[in-house]
């Protein structure tokens, strides 16, 4: 096949797991490079993982990353005989769309030579995630299968941090509506409308022709104007493909983020009790409905330490700076959990700070000493006053703080869409139930909008793109787009399209 090239390895009659090549010109350049989930949970789970030792070979076992030489990490590549150091990459970069992990997990694998482009945005919230987790290394790596001499002059592994080497990725922040090329390419950032903040689209420009990447889009968030901006830049550019996700092609209604805000402030204002709620941390516009709805019902919010070190990083970011509330605003709390030891409510003369500092990572020591931490303590008494997050693996929490009577629960994440997540739902239910926050006959408030466009929202960035070719990715049903364009290339895992 001449000309420039799309291969899909990934994202194709599936939800995510984008990992597309775009070749041109000798330049090779991945848009997203994100875990094919639902495939990945077909042989794998939380406690069942790729083995390490393997580096990639797991995942090349089953189909779950493509099989490039020159691609990969230098010391996974040489421990499982595939590829040398002396081998030059010849990949140029990979155009990161966001950071959820259907899109970006599969990072930890690359090579760090190799050029990610994403926005400050996607930058610390890999960052937060890479710190806070310690599962997936995205900003920088530590390189494993290393060995050094120990005082007896001995090889020894290199488990410890001060014996593996830290190499920091080659992560080039973007700004939207602002070009740049990478070779023979001329690319366009422009930001869009989706449940994380600092998404984007890209419109790549080749020798070819155009290609339009919508990532994961929709108009009914806090930012609809950039999305309809991403689609006008389509309009003008008239792109020759259309890569266009379609997670909610097959459904007709999305209620609005504002929406959302105002459900809030209703169920908030009608508790008389505790507030306990759920939703994803890294959602910060989720996290800004939550924060507006407690300042409305004269609430404070109260976040984890996770969601903290995010909005510290976003403060301490001249371009994110000012974005969203920080981690000190007076409206929220800190709660500082029962870790390890569990020291943060025992007597400190007994059980000194050096001590208390080693229940905590290093990430979130600092919030020990923040006026406006909390812990279990304060939650328990005074419950009127608080909004309490608290995730499906935070429970344990409940326990300490023991929710009065007429406290509510307030679910705002996506409803479970396979077994696993079914099973999962039914051990939350028993410990809401177990404290009273729901019963058998009352459910919780599901308060939720999708990252996702419906399928009206679709319909109107492929009507309006004016692309010649539309390929729909991330999506169960490519056949829907068939009824609004008259040219859609219905792509196959690991085959290509061209320009």
């Amino acid at each position: 096949m001449s000309g420039t090239t799309i291969t899909f390895f990934g994202g194709i009659n599936e939800i995510g797991g984008n990992k597309f090549l775009v070749e041109d010109r000798g330049t090779k350049i991945f848009i997203d490079f994100g875990m094919q989930i639902e495939k990945n949970n077909q042989y794998f789970s939380n406690f069942f993982q790729p083995r390490t030792c393997n580096g990639m070979g797991d995942l090349f076992e089953f189909g779950l990353l493509p099989k490039l030489r020159g691609l990969y990490r230098l010391d996974y590549a040489r421990h499982t005989n595939f590829g040398d150091e002396r081998e030059a990459s010849s990949f140029d970069a990979v155009l990161l769309s966001h950071a959820h992990l259907d899109h970006a997990a599969y990072l930890h694998y690359l090579r760090p030579d190799i050029p990610i482009f994403c926005t400050e945005e996607t930058k610390l919230i890999l960052r937060a995630l890479q710190e806070t987790t310690n599962i997936y290394q995205y900003v920088t790596y530590k390189e494993n299968f290393a060995v050094y001499k120990n005082r007896s002059g001995q090889l020894s592994r290199s488990i410890y941090d001060e014996h593996r080497e830290v190499v920091s990725r080659d992560i080039r922040t973007v700004q939207d509506s602002k070009p740049f090329k990478i070779d023979s390419v001329e690319v366009e950032p422009i930001s869009i409308d989706h449940s994380l903040p600092g998404s984007m689209g890209y419109i790549l420009h080749t020798s070819s022709g155009s290609i339009a990447y919508t990532a994961d889009i929709r108009f009914h968030g806090r930012r609809e104007g950039d999305t309809q901006r991403f689609v006008s830049r389509c309009s003008n550019s008239c792109p020759d493909i259309l890569l266009c996700e379609g997670t909610r092609i097959d459904q007709t209604y999305s209620k609005t983020e504002f929406d959302v805000e105002s459900e809030l402030t209703q169920v908030i204002k009608a508790t008389p009790e505790l507030v306990v709620c759920n939703y994803p941390w890294r959602d910060l516009d989720r996290f800004l409905s939550f924060y507006k709805a407690a300042v409305a019902s004269g609430r404070d919010l109260v976040i984890n330490t996770k969601q903290a070190y995010l909005l510290w990083l976003f403060r301490n970011s001249n371009v994110c700076r000012g974005l969203y509330p920080s981690e000190d605003d007076r409206h929220i709390k800190i709660f500082l959990a029962k870790k390890s030891w569990g020291l943060i409510d025992k007597d400190q003369g007994e059980w000194p700070r050096r001590l208390l500092e080693q229940d905590y990572d290093a990430w979130e020591r600092m919030f020990l000493d923040y006026p406006n931490g909390i812990d279990w303590r304060d939650v328990s008494s005074h419950q009127k006053d608080f909004i309490f997050y608290c995730n499906d693996y935070e429970l344990q929490n409940l326990i300490d703080i023991r929710p009065n009577n007429g406290s509510s629960y307030i679910r705002s994440s996506t409803e479970p869409f396979n077994e696993e997540m079914e099973l999962e739902e039914q051990r939350v239910r028993r410990w809401l139930i177990h404290f009273g926050l729901i019963t058998r006959e009352n459910d919780w408030h599901q308060i939720h909008v999708s990252g996702h466009g419906d399928g009206g929202q679709i319909r109107q960035i492929v009507n309006e793109s004016h692309a010649k070719e539309v390929v729909p990715v991330h999506t169960e049903h490519p056949e829907y787009f068939q009824k609004w364009h008259d040219r859609v290339k219905i792509a196959e895992l690991n085959g290509a399209v061209g320009l």
